[in-house]
């Protein structure tokens, strides 16, 4: 049995649970280049719609990557809905901002159709007319485990895997500093519930394609160190090279991230909009959220993000002097 804090109940956990018991055709959305956490608590809650004999549609603007697209009824997932859409909710999933949906939410919606949100960013600004935010969770694959228990369905079997894979790859394999006891007794709990924990790590963690393989090879040999910072520039002409598709961030954060000497790292990629997208991560006791959310962009205490017009020149130099400044605070 799943037990990890399931009977807790908060004014948004009975909102959210009052708005899905009242829907019969909702509209669940995952977020742009889109990680584990986002396809899997998308696909769990949607099994759990369709175990209680609702039609849930779900959303991505971005292909699945590979090492996700296994996953029980992820061959679903629409990339595009139209306005006119016969649904009757929309769940915003794993997402701090509206902007997040990539286009997928339409502003007539508002009027008809009321918004839920799902997450767990600290930097969420409760753009849903209900907001469940759990920012101190691990991943919002916690929140979403709540809400399914409380609809009444067993987080088993195909649910728990969908869970593992969401909490597996937010925790980057159970190692940041949220992994806290009550999760690791929440992942054995959801292997228990038979969760194929073994098929997330291997088909997920340990599935670099050839193609990121590569790139990895040209992001390293571009990796810089300062003081207490590691980063990389990924231009679009490698880019190009590669056939790299802008929705595809190499996971360069996580790679960089293992470089020992630094505390602090970023991954620049070059986009073919002009812009330029980067990946944050921090050591514990390091904040690169503030950082983001300054700049537009959004995430975690550890690991955050943002896009920025511009040249890559630029744009590491902005990224670098604001690195700076965190490392330079006290801590």
């Amino acid at each position: 049995m799943v037990t990890m804090g399931m009977t807790m109940t908060t004014p948004a956990l009975t909102q959210a649970l009052e708005c899905l018991q009242a829907s019969e055709r909702p509209l669940l959305i995952a977020h742009p280049r889109p990680d584990g956490d986002t396809i899997g608590c998308t696909l769990a809650l949607r099994l759990a719609l369709l175990a209680l004999g609702k039609a849930p549609r779900i959303a991505c603007v971005h292909p699945l990557p590979g090492n996700l697209d296994y996953l029980p009824g992820a061959a679903a997932f629409e990339v595009a809905i139209p306005e006119d859409a016969d649904i009757d909710l929309v769940v915003a999933v794993d997402m701090s901002d509206l902007s997040r949906t990539g286009g997928i939410y339409k502003p007539a919606w508002a009027e008809r159709l009321k918004l839920v949100v799902i997450d767990h960013h600290a930097t969420n600004d409760a753009f849903g007319d209900v907001n469940l935010i759990e920012p101190e969770a691990a991943a919002t694959a916690l929140p979403m485990a709540r809400v399914i228990h409380a609809l009444g369905i067993p987080l088993r079997d195909d649910i728990a895997t969908c869970l593992l894979a969401a909490l597996i790859t937010d925790t980057r394999g159970l190692r940041t500093e949220t992994t806290t006891p009550a999760v690791l007794r929440f992942v054995s709990e959801l292997v228990e519930a038979g969760g194929d924990y073994l098929g997330v790590m291997q088909r997920t963690l340990d599935a670099v394609p050839y193609k990121q393989m590569k790139a990895w090879g040209v992001a390293l040999s571009r990796l810089q160190l300062e003081t207490g910072i590691a980063w990389t520039t990924f231009p679009l002409a490698e880019k190009q090279a590669l056939d790299i598709e802008d929705h595809d961030d190499l996971d360069l954060g996580n790679l960089l991230s293992q470089t020992r000497e630094a505390q602090l790292f970023a991954s620049l990629l070059e986009m073919r909009d002009g812009t330029v997208k980067v990946s944050l991560r921090a050591r514990p006791g390091y904040d690169v959220a503030w950082i983001a959310k300054q700049l537009g962009g959004g995430g975690h205490t550890q690991a955050a993000g943002y896009s920025l017009p511009g040249s890559l020149d630029l744009v590491v130099r902005d990224t670098l002097a604001l690195l700076r400044q965190e490392l330079a605070r006290p801590h």
